[in-house]
């Protein structure tokens, strides 16, 4: 086809994918390598997708809270707060992270680092963060979500390890505080549903929850309405 006389595209992924076609190997590469370095957010989403060809055998989650403590870092003011404008564009670049995370072509163990990473700097986002719309808990459901997507192509002993963590994450009082909790119980339901083992680790973990609050009439009650569902669905 000869592409100067053929139409001209008018969609966005036409005008790119012709772009591409005219472009050297040595060209694209100089591209995505000066974007990488001067956009911190594209190198991030760079690093989460290929980061298997990096041929590391360490865990990747040290490195991704590091790398969603330096965003935070980013676009917080002087004051280290993050008000709506630039808390819509952080929440929604992380977003755009998970669902890169959530793709087929994403390494599994990068994928569930990344999960993990963004499940445990959410307090701390959340204590900065000016959230009207609810982002935290649209990225803690999507955080989630991959994670039991990708549970059933883990080992056993990778299973259990991702549910010993997701246990203590739920344990964790600031969850429940944040209303964070739901989706995380969601994952603890699911996996202990054949498991006496884990059923009695999900209701200790409750009964220390409920320990905890002094004086605490509705997230006592909030507890005791989680433990009885817990107990009814696990009995079907």
């Amino acid at each position: 086809m000869n592409i100067k006389n053929s139409p001209k595209p008018t969609s966005r992924q036409g005008q790119i994918e012709r772009i591409l076609t005219q472009l050297s190997h040595n060209q694209l590469r100089t591209f995505v390598l000066e974007k990488a370095l001067q956009d911190a957010d594209f190198r991030d989403t760079l690093l989460i997708c290929f980061s298997d060809l990096l041929g590391s055998d360490e865990p990747a989650e040290p490195k991704y809270r590091q790398m969603l403590a330096d965003m935070i870092k980013r676009y917080a003011n002087a004051d280290g707060f993050i008000h709506s404008l630039s808390a819509e564009r952080l929440t929604e670049t992380i977003r755009k992270m998970l669902e890169t995370a959530r793709k087929a072509t994403t390494p599994i163990r990068e994928t569930t680092d990344f999960c993990l990473a963004v499940i445990a700097c959410l307090p701390t986002l959340a204590d900065k963060l000016e959230d009207p719309e609810n982002n935290l808990y649209n990225l803690m459901r999507i955080a989630c979500t991959t994670l039991w997507e990708c549970y059933t192509s883990l080992p056993a002993e990778r299973q259990q390890a991702l549910f010993e963590r997701i246990l203590q994450h739920y344990g964790d009082p600031v969850y429940v505080d944040l209303d964070l909790d739901g989706s995380l119980l969601s994952l603890l339901k699911d996996w202990a549903r054949n498991d006496p083992k884990r059923q009695t680790a999900c209701l200790r973990q409750l009964e220390q929850l409920l320990k905890s609050p002094e004086k605490d009439n509705w997230r006592k009650n909030y507890l005791l309405e989680q433990t009885n569902s817990l107990i009814a669905f696990w009995k079907r």
